[in-house]
């Protein structure tokens, strides 16, 4: 009782110390109470805090076009030694031409210190400030603010200068590290028609009104004139917004992340017609077809035409002759562990031995489309970088493509040319995303479900014999697909050699391998078939051994410990786990004690099978676990942190047997 009181009274005193801090929201004033600030009483695991993220975006007249500016402002406090890498930034910016571009001016950055009582101001030197190139329409300003510590307060602040009118860019209310106000502030005139969304879990409010505006036209003989128009005035608060902390089983958090975005509806200038704007996907594919390097690589011409021909002469059946060229494309070229969407240069590829997956892909299609096989691009973001919405289509949005073949039997069969441990329907995790673009006028439906692509399974036979001195031998015959199968050839190439493959496989599975096969390594393979000959031994406690009937676990442990939880839960994809194994008992020990069996669901997609029983002297264990769903509401937490809690028990419950 004293302890919680302790805790409730230590509670009370961070929460009255909060309120009474003064913070300020205005650039360049710092406040005692900032600067002596050592806990974040609504966050006390916080290693740093946003006191105020401050933004207003406004459009002018410039040389008689318009002109749009955003200016941003922001303050942090460091609270832990954690916390010091938010010194660290990165400000991307478009950039695809002088003439189409964004311009980050005026930066400024200072670190404030309290030292011997006294406030030391740091100021970042303009030749610390690095601009560079990210890709064909990106580049970023990188810097890191001078003499950051715990208990340094951070002040930033520049402003993003762009001809680019028609598009304003999301603001990001949340991010890793608690936020205790945020603003923003932005003017549009009634030129331009915006749809404004809020996104996330946390309440953003939101206020709007009219207001007057003038611009000043015109140049030279025709003078100057002022034009007034109407604008909407909207203002974005958010106080007391919590980090966004990644939690297990997340694809990407920035999804949920809480902000503002923005879609340009129409243009209705004076003197012209309303325009339109709002972009569909089919919009948004037909610029690429006729406007962008996409479309026009997608009509380049295989410069491995003669070899594709070559190998594919003899070949009849459609799904092989995808294999081969696939395959051959995986021989001959290298991927570099870059990523691209528009697939640039591919052709020079051939002499180059090594390219990104988009240029892969971009010859991949050419040789296929050569080779009469109905091939045609699927348009992704990939899981780490976030959906793509259905709504709001941007081509900012859309970071790489696979390749997608389908066959005269309607059969359709997925490649990518980062994928260097599968073959057809193989795709790496980061690629198996449930909301993928079909790029194809042929095709009717065109989302793509990539993460239900391919069976992955685990199936595992076990023939076991016990001793009389109560030690195992036995073997195992395993076999693993696509998915699964990627994992463990992954996982074998990790290693320096089959020996340290071997060693690292005993070690976590407390057992002594005196042989392993392995067929199935090659990288076109969509299946691993491996077994093994092993013993085990065990500890005799008092006549008594502990034995776990399964062998080899399937789950160590319950990854849902925390008591609830805001995101949503996404495995990496559908997976089944079988296991059969038998266990012949010596005559000189009994059972004495033996696991109940369970059948427990967390719905009709989603089982566990656990049996165990004896039959005469042998224990015949059946286990099975099938995940067929992969995706679930933050509501089921509770239902999913039970059930795998459940097989968790149950993959590490003990047969007691008794030597007699």
């Amino acid at each position: 009782m004293r302890r919680i009181c302790v805790i409730l009274s230590l509670s009370i005193y961070l929460a009255s110390n909060l309120l009474s801090q003064e913070f300020s929201y205005k650039y360049g004033k710092i406040t005692n109470d900032e600067l002596k600030m050592t806990v974040y009483a609504k966050d006390t695991t916080a290693a740093a805090v946003v006191i105020y993220d401050d933004g207003y975006t406004a459009y002018n007249i410039l040389s008689n076009k318009f002109q749009m500016q955003t200016d941003y402002k922001k303050k942090i406090k460091i609270l832990k030694q954690k916390g010091v890498d938010e010194a660290n930034f990165e400000i991307p910016y478009y950039y695809k031409s002088q003439s189409e571009r964004e311009m980050i001016i005026s930066l400024e950055a200072v670190a404030y210190n309290l030292e011997n009582g006294k406030v030391v101001k740091t100021k970042l030197e303009k030749k610390y400030i690095f601009d560079e190139e990210l890709s064909n329409r990106y580049r970023r300003i990188k810097f890191s603010v001078p003499n950051v510590k715990v208990g340094t307060v951070i002040e930033v602040k520049f402003s993003n200068s762009t001809n680019l009118v028609y598009s304003i860019n999301p603001w990001k209310i949340q991010g890793d590290i608690p936020v205790i106000y945020s603003f923003y502030e932005v003017k549009i005139p009634e030129y331009f028609k915006f749809n404004i969304q809020t996104k996330g879990f946390e309440h953003i409010k939101v206020s709007e009104t009219e207001e007057s505006q003038q611009f000043t036209v015109g140049s030279g003989s025709d003078g100057l004139n002022i034009v007034h128009c109407t604008s909407r005035n909207i203002k974005f608060t958010a106080k007391d917004v919590p980090a966004l902390k990644d939690e297990v089983y997340v694809w990407c958090v920035n999804d949920f992340l809480s902000g503002v975005r923005f879609e340009l509806k129409a243009t209705n200038f004076p003197y012209e017609y309303y325009k339109p704007y709002s972009q569909t996907w089919d919009d948004l594919e037909n610029n690429l077809k006729k406007d962008t390097d996409f479309g026009t690589n997608l009509k380049m011409t295989n410069p491995y035409k003669n070899e594709i021909k070559a190998l594919i002469s003899s070949v009849t059946d459609e799904k092989e002759k995808i294999e081969k060229i696939y395959g051959f494309f995986k021989e001959n070229i290298r991927w570099n562990e870059k990523y691209s969407f528009w697939g640039n240069k591919a052709k020079d590829l051939p002499k180059e031995r090594t390219g990104d997956n988009g240029q892969i892909n971009m010859l991949l299609l050419s040789a296929l489309k050569e080779a009469k096989i109905n091939a045609y691009p699927v348009l992704i973001s990939r899981r780490s970088t976030g959906r793509l919405p259905y709504g709001f289509p941007s081509l900012d949005q859309l970071n790489t493509f696979i390749v997608a073949a389908k066959t005269y039997d309607n059969k359709t069969y997925y490649m990518d040319g980062s994928a260097t441990n599968g073959g057809l329907n193989m795709l790496p995790v980061d690629f198996l995303v449930d909301r993928a673009r079909v790029y194809n006028e042929t095709e009717h439906e065109k989302w793509v479900d990539l993460t239900q692509i391919s069976q992955n399974k685990e199936m595992a036979v076990l023939q076991v014999n016990m001793n009389k001195e109560g030690n195992l031998s036995g073997q195992r015959s395993t076999i693993y697909t696509y998915q699964n199968a990627i994992a463990y050839k992954n996982k074998f190439q990790a290693a320096k050699d089959s020996a340290e493959f071997v060693e690292k496989f005993e070690n976590e599975n407390n057992i002594n391998v005196s042989d392993m096969k392995i067929e199935g390594k090659e990288p076109m393979s969509n299946a691993v078939k491996e077994e093994i000959n092993f013993t085990k031994t065990f500890e005799n406690t008092g006549g008594f051994i502990y034995l776990n009937p399964m062998i080899f676990t399937h789950i160590e442990t319950n990854k849902f410990t925390q008591t609830d939880r805001k995101l949503p839960i996404e495995f990496n994809y559908p997976n089944s786990y079988s296991l059969n194994c038998t266990i012949t008992l010596p005559d000189n020990y009994q059972v004495v004690e033996i696991p109940k069996s369970l059948k427990i669901s967390l719905n009709e997609n989603c089982n566990c099978t656990y049996l165990v029983k004896q039959e005469g002297n042998k224990l015949l264990v059946n286990y099975r676990f099938e995940l067929n769903q992969i995706i679930f509401p933050f509501s089921d937490y509770n239902a999913i942190r039970d059930y795998f809690g459940q097989v968790v028990t149950k993959n590490h419950e003990m047969v007691v047997l008794k030597k007699i």
